[in-house]
């Protein structure tokens, strides 16, 4: 499908897709482009990909260029390559945030919008790095494009079909669009997660809290385990939506003050039984089965 495929970011989900090329033969030669040599060496040793080259000569000849990098880093990295890529070079990235990029490109390097197809798996998990890599990680999970209008649909289809081939379900929809359902369904949960350990980190008992919590409290909070990084460059990026999202979950935590502080029974017993409802309604329950696989 490809020849030369850079992968700028080796971690969990460049890593996981330089794997999934390899094991479906969807590209000839896999490079990366790592940050450290430590993480050089183990990409090399683990066999994910055939070569760790510079930036600069990692992108030349390169049929396709995936970022995976954290969001703060994709601009600068697109600035250094911008006048060394060849003109039938194909861009896109696996990055959370997508209106802010889109338009710093623009804004930045705006001649390379016409080769860049926006993209966002739905998939990854808590653990980084090269060895949290593994085969198979997007099968059966959704793949948003976000279409624009710089970007022909031939390159937008080979890259859709790129992710089929991996077994992925590829979605259209617009940068706004994706942005605002990913503050509410992933953005927002991270922040939460973080802030709850934060809370009982502070207090003076602490080890004795983290020692009493139970296991519905680690599996709630799994993804403050998350890359701090990457989730600091989210926040920033997708700021607006971000804080919308968090004004609406400081609503919800106002509302339930307050029915605990009047000690008013109906109103709990109304909020976690809608919530309940909620929750286990057959559609929600069949987006958690479908997260899982």
């Amino acid at each position: 499908m490809f020849k030369k495929v850079t992968i700028i970011g080796t971690g969990l989900l460049g890593g996981s897709l330089a794997k999934d090329l390899r094991q479906k033969r969807l590209a000839t030669q896999i490079v990366g482009v790592c940050r450290s040599e430590a993480t050089a060496q183990e990409a090399i040793d683990s066999g994910i990909v055939d070569a760790v080259q510079s930036l600069r000569e990692g992108c030349l000849d390169a049929e396709l260029i995936v970022l995976a990098t954290p969001m703060q880093a994709m601009l600068p990295i697109l600035e250094e390559i911008a006048k060394g890529i060849d003109e039938n070079t194909i861009l896109t990235d696996v990055g959370s945030v997508k209106t802010d990029l889109y338009s710093r490109v623009k804004q930045e390097v705006p001649s390379l919008l016409d080769k860049f197809v926006f993209a966002h798996p739905i998939a990854g998990g808590e653990n980084s790095g090269v060895a949290a890599s593994k085969l198979g990680l997007f099968n059966d999970k959704h793949v948003i494009i976000t279409d624009t209008e710089e970007v022909s649909s031939l390159l937008s289809g080979r890259i859709a079909l790129m992710w089929q081939e991996l077994g992925a379900r590829v979605l259209h929809m617009s940068l706004q669009e994706h942005d605002a359902i990913f503050a509410k369904t992933s953005h927002l949960p991270h922040v939460i997660a973080f802030s709850l350990v934060n809370f009982l980190n502070e207090q003076q008992d602490r080890e004795r809290l983290f020692d009493m919590a139970a296991a519905g409290f680690y599996d709630f909070t799994r993804i403050a385990s998350s890359d701090a990084e990457m989730w600091r460059d989210i926040c920033i990026t997708n700021r607006d939506e971000v804080l919308e999202a968090l004004k609406g979950f400081r609503s919800q935590i106002d509302k339930i003050s307050d029915d605990v502080a009047n000690m008013d029974q109906t109103a709990i017993l109304n909020y976690f039984g809608n919530a309940k409802a909620a929750r286990d309604q057959g559609l929600l329950k069949k987006a958690e089965v479908m997260a899982k696989t």
